[in-house]
């Protein structure tokens, strides 16, 4: 399949790396299980370092494939030296952020953003408590259903549309989205036009 979203870029500073990243347009049919390897290979000098280090992107990101080179490892480097190196976590620090501003970028074409969304957005989620530093970042172009509609929407959309002294948003979670719609619970807030998220 081709790629929903391609980044190749050139890291400069305090440390040097090339990324080389990927998201598919299709989840992978492993994406939820625990034993799942990662999918981003480190290299260093364009010599391959290791396909296995959990620490190169954080566990909600775990759907992006690709490559990054850096100059900043010595080639001799050893498992339990990556484990403990600073570089790895500014890498990381580094990657994810673009990944995010990239994925925000791609949110203003609604519906293509909804097709990432239903394929990614449960693991995508999980940054939103997992990713202290990233979080509002992940919460603001994460979506969700509502009882305002069958769309996917945002939660500055939600707030938006939030009624007049109207301090707290509201949202129940569910398995089935038909089930949560036909809550006996949400008629309360129907009946007083409060949106709930789904």
């Amino acid at each position: 399949d081709e790629p929903w979203l391609t980044l190749h870029y050139k890291a400069e500073g305090a440390i040097e790396y090339t990324g080389l990243l990927f998201i598919p347009e299709k989840a992978p049919f492993d994406l939820f299980q625990l034993d799942r390897k990662p999918l981003v290979k480190l290299y260093t000098n364009r010599v391959f370092i290791s396909d296995e280090i959990p620490d190169l992107m954080p566990p909600y990101l775990r759907f992006v494939k690709g490559i990054i080179d850096t100059k900043d490892l010595p080639l001799n480097v050893s498992r339990e030296m990556l484990q403990k190196t600073p570089v790895l976590a500014k890498v990381k620090k580094g990657l994810v952020r673009r990944l995010i501003a990239e994925i925000k970028a791609r949110t203003k074409d609604e519906e293509d953003y909804a097709k990432f969304w239903l394929e990614m957005g449960k693991a995508f989620k999980e940054g939103i408590y997992e990713d202290i530093d990233n979080r509002s970042e992940i919460a603001e172009i994460s979506r969700f259903y509502s009882t305002n509609g069958d769309k996917l929407t945002g939660l500055d959309d939600y707030i938006k549309r939030m009624k007049d002294g109207q301090k707290s948003i509201f949202y129940m979670t569910g398995e089935d989205l038909g089930v949560m719609r036909n809550s006996p619970q949400l008629e309360g807030f129907a009946s007083r036009g409060v949106e709930v998220l789904l």
